[in-house]
C-alpha cells in the first residue's frame, strides 16, 4: 500500500499558523510548493533538520528557513510564511516516510547518514564528498533506479540519474 509510505496533502494558507495532518506516517521528507504563485519549492527532511531547505527549481545552496515549526506523528506545523502559508494561497505538501532512525552507513567509499525504507525503496542521504568517484551507502537493498543528487553548500544543479538513461548521463531538475 503505497499511502504508508507517500501522501500528497493539499491545503489553503491562513496568513497565520496552521498544522496539516492526517498522513498515514511522521514525514521525513517534504516537497512544498505554492499553487497559485510562482514561489520556489521548497524541500525538507529530517537528515539535514526541517530548519533548512533547498529549492528543487533553483541552484541555490542550502539556507535556513523557518516555514516548518514542527514534524508530528500525521504530519506538519506551519509558521505564517507567505511562500508556505499565505493567506488564501493554495498550496501542495508531498510526504515520504523515509523509516525510523538516522544512521551512519558505511557501505561505501565515504560514510554517510542515511535515513532508509528498504520497503518502500526510498531513502535521504546526507555526505560529504572526498577523492575521485566516491561510493555512497544508501541503506535499500536494491540500487536506485533514480537518484536526486544536490550539493548543499554550494550553488550548482540538481541532478537526476535514473537507471533507463544510463550511469554516464544525467538530467537536471532546476
Amino acid at each position: 500500500d503505497p499511502s504508508q509510505y507517500f501522501d500528497t496533502k493539499l491545503y489553503t494558507g491562513n496568513g497565520g499558523t496552521q498544522t496539516v495532518s492526517n498522513l498515514s506516517f511522521s514525514p521525513d521528507f517534504l516537497w512544498l510548493k505554492c499553487r497559485n504563485t510562482a514561489y520556489d519549492h521548497r524541500v525538507f527532511d529530517t537528515i539535514r533538520g526541517y530548519d533548512k531547505r533547498l529549492g528543487t527549481n533553483i541552484t541555490d545552496q542550502e539556507y535556513s528557513d523557518t516555514s516548518l515549526t514542527s514534524i508530528n506523528s500525521d504530519g506538519f506545523s506551519l509558521s505564517s510564511n507567505t511562500t508556505t502559508n499565505g493567506s488564501g494561497t493554495t498550496q501542495v505538501a508531498w510526504a515520504w516516510d523515509a523509516g525510523s532512525s538516522t544512521v551512519t552507513n558505511t557501505d561505501g567509499s565515504i560514510s554517510a547518514q542515511v535515513r532508509a525504507n528498504p520497503s518502500a525503496g526510498f531513502s535521504c542521504v546526507s555526505y560529504t564528498p572526498t577523492g575521485s568517484n566516491p561510493t555512497v551507502g544508501h541503506g535499500l537493498n536494491a540500487k536506485p533506479a533514480l537518484i536526486l543528487l544536490k550539493s548543499r553548500s554550494a550553488t550548482g544543479d540538481w541532478l537526476v540519474m535514473h537507471e533507463s538513461i544510463g550511469v554516464d548521463h544525467f538530467l537536471k531538475l532546476n
